[in-house]
């Protein structure tokens, strides 16, 4: 019974380097790509919100063309409006269509002080 108790004593229980080193490099490998995960998300939820809010202040100007700013063909107009904390550049163009009653426009939104649009719509409108 001695011997056996004496050997059981001398086994080494535990990991071994190898395996704890394997082990630390699957968990950091692990981390690295939930991170990654999230700050591709993140990203994307920021592209996503500048996204939405160029849209809305072209919206906006599409209503305010229909009510209080009409248009004339072959004129164009800039300027700013705050949406969603940030300040929007808008460019709005308006040409004659092939249909004299219509008038085509264009207009580009992009955040103020950025060198690409982040929407563009077109349409037309009815000349009165």
């Amino acid at each position: 019974m001695e011997k056996l108790h004496h050997k059981l004593s001398i086994t080494k229980k535990g990991f071994s380097l190898i395996e704890i080193v394997a082990a630390l490099f699957i968990l950091s490998s692990s981390i690295m790509i939930l991170y990654n995960l999230i700050l591709s998300t993140n990203i994307s939820i920021f592209n996503l919100d500048d996204h939405y809010h160029s849209k809305e202040v072209a919206n906006n100007r599409i209503a305010l063309i229909h009510t209080i700013e009409k248009p004339q063909a072959g004129n164009s107009r800039k300027g700013y409006m705050k949406m969603g904390a940030k300040e929007w550049q808008w460019e709005e163009s308006f040409e004659p269509s092939e249909n004299e009653e219509l008038i085509k426009y264009q207009i580009f939104v992009k955040e103020k002080g950025a060198s690409t649009y982040s929407y563009k719509t077109e349409g037309f409108l009815i000349n009165e």
